[in-house]
């Protein structure tokens, strides 16, 4: 499909503040890794999806059910070179058709647009404090997965919400299921500022590409641990600043400009990795932990292999 073909969302003429759900996926193109996976997670993906293949026996893997949330390309396109079908779940059918471009081997794939939320009912889930999971009244209806996937998916879904989300992944995931999600996180006292973050930069990788070996410290020089999250237009002043210190040239300040962060309100959430860890125990057995061996992950990227907790086993009391 040609980027002309796909229908473009209607827009509101007078926002002047964007976030993830207008226009932002046309800039996806300059967000390198480690917002996309390396060569070895990739690999750890590719072991963890023929696992689950031997498990149907050889000549079914077809039977495999593989669930990304959201429309990950990288995802989609080692789908493909495995000739696995594949279902996305986003918000957003254009997202879907527009980062298909950048998938050369594309798979057998379903699309289902929505909320990851509020399409699948969670009330049955949770108490009604939302606040204690309980699998006792686990809706059998939807369809189950071997797999699910999500790619910073715990980073854009603020604190408040991963109770919900978790009981909806719960939800679509088998009993042997794994749910992966690959995470960013922060130690306890990790702090930062634009100054230490180009500093860094500077003495360990000057010369290479900017977003892989600064953004996620920029998130943090401007996280607020006050609210619990850092709002992408912060990150684009911090950077203006340091350009007018100096600090960055103005060919560097062209680069980041690419990643369009002014005036745009999308909010990421990176939770200090214990109390992920606490939050998924409360679903979930933590089967395995895996970092990715590029040195520019700096093991602050965990792919978590979950298994969720069930009344049948005696995990959930």
């Amino acid at each position: 499909m040609k980027q002309e073909d796909i229908q473009k969302p209607e827009l509101k003429q007078k926002e002047e503040k964007h976030n993830w759900t207008d226009d932002f996926v046309h800039y996806w193109k300059y967000y390198l890794a480690p917002s996309r996976i390396s060569l070895s997670e990739k690999e750890f993906i590719r072991n963890k999806i023929e696992e689950k293949i031997k498990k149907y026996g050889s000549g079914k893997k077809h039977l495999v059910k593989i669930l990304v949330m959201g429309a990950t390309p990288e995802y989609r396109q080692l789908c493909g070179e495995m000739d696995i079908p594949v279902t996305l779940f986003d918000f957003s059918r254009y997202n879907y058709e527009y980062l298909g471009q950048e998938v050369k081997n594309k798979p057998k794939e379903k699309f289902i647009e929505g909320n990851w939320l509020m399409t699948i009912p969670t009330e049955n889930c949770l108490n009604e404090n939302h606040d204690k999971y309980d699998t006792s009244h686990f809706n059998k209806k939807y369809k189950k997965y071997d797999i699910i996937l999500a790619d910073n998916a715990l980073n854009v879904v603020m604190k408040n919400n991963h109770l919900i989300l978790y009981a909806n992944v719960c939800n679509l995931l088998k009993d042997d299921g794994f749910f992966m999600p690959r995470t960013f996180v922060r130690e306890l006292n990790e702090r930062w500022t634009g100054e230490k973050v180009i500093e860094e930069y500077r003495k360990e990788a000057n010369g290479k590409p900017l977003y892989t070996w600064t953004f996620r410290h920029l998130v943090m020089a401007v996280y607020n641990y006050n609210l619990g999250f850092c709002v992408f237009k912060d990150i684009w002043t911090e950077i203006k600043k340091l350009h007018e210190k100096g600090i960055i040239t103005s060919k560097e300040l062209e680069e980041f400009s690419k990643w369009s962060m002014e005036n745009r309100e999308f909010k990421v959430y990176v939770p200090e990795r214990e109390e992920l860890n606490k939050m998924l125990k409360q679903f979930f057995t933590i089967k395995e932990t895996f970092f990715g061996a590029e040195p520019y992950l700096k093991n602050m990227l965990p792919f978590h292999v979950l298994v969720k907790k069930t009344v049948k086993n005696g995990e959930v009391k």
